[in-house]
């Protein structure tokens, strides 16, 4: 059971180590200050009457922080491997443990993962808004974005990036409720989508809105476990192992 609970726990405080590894090491090699190739100064001086949303940007796009910064850009670079990687090591975590809850859990991460990404694709083309970069004085800091993707430069919100890495940590949380998986992960998740609105392609509004809407996904998918879990890959009492959250950090 030890063995078990370790390969499952064990994901997301490696991938905050990565993070932080892979943001020292874009730390130096990224500037520690906007350059005037990649923000102007006149968007990132101060502008009170700017919209909210703008003035978030603003924020987090000329932050000079090497801290924050060096963050950042390792949960950027952390991002895409994850999103490929979590649900193949979920299934394999099955495969060397044939626990039955975990076969529960890696379905509900595999169900989780894809709706998210239908449904943010789907809302993209939908709403159709451009990028910062599009209309704002600032340049992409993110290579597929320079020069952005045909058609992708007007698929703003909501935040894909947001919503998947939000998905995945609240699915596997909900199946493995311990603080050494809850906390990690949320931080991680936390510096993927920060990271968006710091790469200027995002708004904070389309990660905000992507956020909610991935764990909203990842949430009702462990509410209906019961009823969207196939019966051979349901676990016994369709629970994860342990009591809730709240009562393993409570003394």
């Amino acid at each position: 059971m030890a063995i078990r609970r370790c390969l499952h726990g064990s994901i997301w405080p490696l991938l905050v180590i990565l993070m932080h590894m892979g943001g020292h090491e874009a730390a130096r090699a990224q500037p520690s200050h906007p350059s005037p190739e990649s923000a102007s100064a006149r968007f990132c001086g101060a502008a009170s009457d700017r919209p909210l949303d703008v003035r978030g940007l603003a924020l987090l796009y000329c932050t000079t922080q090497p801290t924050l910064t060096g963050g950042l850009w390792g949960a950027h670079r952390s991002a895409r491997p994850v999103f490929y990687g979590a649900v193949p090591l979920a299934w394999g975590g099955v495969v060397l443990t044939e626990s039955p809850a975990a076969r529960a859990a890696a379905y509900r991460l595999t169900l989780t993962q894809g709706l998210t990404y239908g449904v943010v694709v789907g809302a993209k083309h939908v709403v159709g808004r451009p990028r910062p970069y599009v209309h704002r004085p600032l340049k992409a800091r993110a290579d597929r974005h320079r020069p952005p993707a045909p058609g992708d430069a007007y698929l703003s919100f909501p935040s894909g990036h947001a919503s998947l890495s939000a998905a995945l940590v609240t699915s596997w949380g909900l199946s493995y409720p311990r603080w050494y998986v809850v906390g990690p992960g949320a931080l991680w998740a936390a510096g993927v989508a920060l990271s968006r609105v710091h790469l200027g392609v995002h708004y904070p509004s389309d990660v905000l809105v992507g956020t909610v809407l991935g764990t909203g996904i990842a949430l009702l998918v462990h509410q209906l476990r019961r009823a969207v879990t196939p019966a051979p890959l349901r676990a016994s009492s369709d629970l994860s192992f342990g009591p809730p959250l709240v009562l393993r950090v409570t003394f």
